[in-house]
């Protein structure tokens, strides 16, 4: 619950006049593809349908699975699974995208919640299929694996083989189902509910105004350091008048993992997303102590930044403080302007594709009072098209952030000639398109922009490669310490936050003064409730990323016909399989550190610049 009612103060019509006049220009979606609204009886339609063919797949194929099915039934099987899956897919889409924009509406609310409870009701009828294919003899998925006839399904049938040892009975799987509605997802929402509502009282010229998450965490961008630190304390009083339930949802969450984990036969919490991923602890392993060996780039950086701004100490509030004195905001017309022409110079097909999100209103990206933080592309399902969730406050970060959603969208358009099976990636793969979206706008700007806010611009992607790839993995390591700690008992919000510290003290050395404030900034952080483990996948993805457009610089547009096959793949096949032809091996360190010293190039550029200057 927020600290205060908005409809019992007189303080919210100062924050509705504000953002309406910040929001004029921006857009909202169009969701009539999906259906015409919350009310549309086509919902329903759809979902009573999907549960009628869930019903009858049942009635077909139960008990008639086994290793003397040939693979012409395997195939007619596999292809019906499917079509019910699209089906069902859609109404829990559509409720999610209405949800994010108001997660506050009780009817928003209660559509989620019905999608969801419908959704697993499907789910529970054709269960059975998945474990029947599980119940086949090692031998005879291998050979259905090779099977020319069920060449479309190759790698949906590998996963199923590495899924063997972590399955159960099918009346246990059902229980574990049924039970998530009233576990983890309903923490899971209350945990969305308590941060969207919340609201930060932040004074603007002389008056109070109330903000949502992403509008008092812009503010971290101001240049004036009283407002960034004003805005952080504003933050901290915010989650602090709610940390009890914060601190509630995230030690319930890691016990309900623990108790799935146990059951799925997983012996690290980390484990079963590192099976989704189709990686390995070894390679995941790899890459982090890489990035944790060059932890003193990140420290070098921001000493340099020290000196720039000509501060004595930089605290956790100033880390992204402008370089730049230039308060220029970016219209949302400049922003696509910006983003197409660099997608443009890439190649026709990228601008084309993420032109279609912008044409034909597929984007939301107007801040609204009970509208979620953060971003998000939406794939929803081949047949259909993405949709690109943010909010955007006008500043250049917003742009390479619309960039950086675009570059999944573009990923999931090329990738709808795949069936829905195959349309869906690790999240490994999936961070691989929105990086590189980004460093194409990167380069794009730096051609662009005069020398000083060109030497600015440098300075943000640096900021936002360490925000990806040294936080993200300090932030995995968090992850990691606060699950080990969980077994001894739930833990106080002190006994977390200090977990916290001592890992982004680790990252930050003495190069930023980390405030007693900071020390609660885990517990808005999404990632560790909704998808654990998340968080490496952004490193991963980053360094990955770096690799690629390294060899795009190199090979010029020769590679991008090869990079455009990769996307078109989708979850087609393996992450290895799906790099074979750049020639990358995941598993040596000398990989990794390729992509860090890729990330050193930049700081030594940035330091001889300003060197430069001084003399």
């Amino acid at each position: 619950m927020p600290s205060f009612c908005l409809h019992c103060n007189n303080q919210e019509y100062i924050i509705f006049q504000y953002m309406k006049k910040r929001n004029v220009a921006l857009p909202d979606w169009d969701l009539s593809d999906l259906y015409s609204s919350i009310d549309d009886p086509k919902i329903d339609a759809a979902l009573a349908t999907a549960l009628k063919r869930a019903g009858m797949f049942e009635k077909n194929y139960r008990g008639k699975i086994d290793d003397k099915s040939d693979s012409k039934q395997i195939l007619k099987a596999v292809t019906e699974y499917e079509r019910i899956l699209v089906e069902s897919n859609k109404p829990g889409c559509y409720a999610y995208l209405e949800y994010s924009v108001d997660s506050v509406n009780p009817r928003n609310a209660a559509l989620l919640q019905k999608t969801k409870k419908k959704s697993i009701e499907i789910n529970q009828r054709i269960l059975f299929f998945e474990l029947a294919l599980i119940n086949l003899s090692e031998q005879k998925l291998k050979h259905l694996i090779s099977d020319p006839e069920l060449k479309n399904y190759k790698h949906f049938l590998q996963k199923i083989l590495k899924q063997k040892p972590h399955r159960l009975t099918e009346a246990e799987e059902k229980i574990f189902n049924d039970k998530y509605l009233t576990s983890g997802s309903a923490l899971n929402r209350l945990f969305d509910e308590e941060l969207a509502e919340q609201k930060y009282e932040f004074k603007k010229k002389g008056k109070i105004v109330l903000l949502n998450e992403s509008e008092i965490l812009d503010y971290l961008h101001s240049p004036d350091g009283q407002e960034r630190k004003l805005a952080a304390q504003s933050f901290t009083k915010g989650i602090k008048s709610i940390s009890r339930r914060l601190t509630f949802v995230t030690n319930m969450l890691a016990e309900d993992k623990s108790i799935s984990d146990k059951y799925f036969k997983y012996t690290r919490p980390e484990d079963s997303r590192h099976l989704d991923n189709e990686t390995t602890k070894e390679t995941v392993d790899t890459m982090i102590n890489v990035v944790v060996k060059n932890y003193s780039l990140v420290q070098e950086y921001y000493q340099l930044k020290k000196k720039i701004l000509k501060l004595k100490n930089i605290y956790d509030y100033d880390r992204y403080a402008p370089l730049s004195v230039s308060k220029k905001k970016y219209d949302y017309s400049e922003a696509k302007d910006i983003i197409l022409d660099a997608f443009e110079s890439f190649s026709p097909k990228f601008a084309h594709l993420a032109n279609d999100f912008f044409e034909k209103k597929w984007i939301h990206a107007k801040p609204e009072k009970n509208k979620r933080s953060g971003a998000y592309c939406m794939y929803v399902s081949p047949e259909l098209h993405p949709y690109v969730f943010l909010n955007y406050n006008y500043s250049i970060d917003d742009i390479e952030t619309l960039a950086h959603e675009l570059g999944h969208g573009v990923h999931a358009s090329l990738a709808r000639k795949q069936t829905y099976l195959n349309f869906d990636w690790p999240l490994t793969v999936a961070e691989t398109a929105s990086v590189f979206g980004e460093m194409i706008l990167f380069d794009h700007l730096k051609e662009k922009l005069p020398d000083r806010e060109r030497f600015s611009l440098l300075l943000r992607r640096i900021e936002s490669t360490f925000a990806t790839v040294f936080r993200q993995t300090a932030m995995f390591l968090f992850e990691r310490d606060l699950h080990e700690a969980r077994k001894n008992g739930e833990m106080t919000s002190e006994t977390i936050s200090a977990l916290w510290r001592k890992r982004q003290a680790e990252m930050f050395g003495r190069s930023v003064a980390l405030t007693p404030d900071y020390d609660l900034w885990w517990s808005y952080i999404p990632h560790f409730k909704h998808t654990p483990f998340y968080v490496y996948a952004y490193a991963f993805g980053e360094l990955l990323s770096l690799s690629l457009y390294a060899k795009y610089k190199k090979e010029g547009k020769s590679f991008v016909s090869k990079y455009i096959t990769l996307l078109k793949n989708g979850g087609l096949k393996s992450p290895d399989d799906l790099l074979e032809p750049f020639k990358i091996k995941l598993s040596d360190p000398e990989f990794w550190m390729g992509g860090v010293e890729i990330i050193r190039s930049l700081v030594v550029e940035a330091e001889k610049i300003y060197s430069s200057r001084l003399h």
